[in-house]
């Protein structure tokens, strides 16, 4: 009977300590570490407001014609970069891919880079080489509409986040690096002077 009403007494004990340890320190926010940590004086209203008015304003993308991505062949262990025009699709290993849109922010804001891809399964006519992405023929684009491709992606991929929507096959990665403008030598090579 002693030996529990001293384990009571005990327990009250701590609680009551434990309530005063926390009435004696106020609560601390995050501009109290951010001012102990990096010196700032967060009570300026200007900077509050500052900080409202950039968590609230939305990102903007900006449209671009290319789009460089990178594939890996999970069996070699090799990589490859490529860049890819809207709407001119690559074959590359046994699949095929085709970008329909790229997005990028403006340098000011945060990078990222979105670009919506529809990657599906190459037929054995358009697969002559492992190793590098190559574009279609007009011949090879022609038979491909014609015939029901096996789908194996078809959505956004980020940048920022490989692995938010990913392709899912069991010898190919590929994901986004950066949208890009299209490089003008490329379009209108310089022709030799006669």
């Amino acid at each position: 009977m002693i030996r529990a009403a001293t384990l009571g007494l005990v327990g009250i004990a701590v609680a009551v300590f434990a309530y005063a340890q926390n009435a004696e320190e106020p609560e601390r926010t995050v501009s109290d570490l951010e001012r102990e940590l990096f010196g700032t004086d967060s009570t300026d209203p200007d900077a509050e407001l500052e900080e409202e008015i950039i968590e609230s304003r939305p990102r903007t993308y900006q449209p671009y014609e290319t789009v460089m991505l990178r594939a890996l062949d999970k069996i070699t262990g090799r990589s490859t970069d490529f860049e890819m025009l809207v709407g001119e699709p690559k074959v590359y290993g046994s699949l095929r891919i085709d970008l329909q849109t790229c997005y990028q922010t403006p340098p000011e804001e945060p990078p990222e880079s979105a670009a919506f891809l529809k990657i599906t399964s190459a037929t054995s006519k358009q697969v002559q080489t492992m190793a590098e992405p190559r574009d279609l023929t007009d011949e090879e684009m022609t038979v491909s509409e014609a015939e029901d491709a096996d789908v194996r992606f078809s959505g956004w991929m980020f940048a920022s986040s490989p692995g938010l929507s990913a392709l899912e096959h069991p010898v190919y990665d590929i994901w986004v690096i950066a949208c890009s403008e299209v490089d003008p030598a490329i379009l209108n090579p310089l022709e030799p002077a006669e």
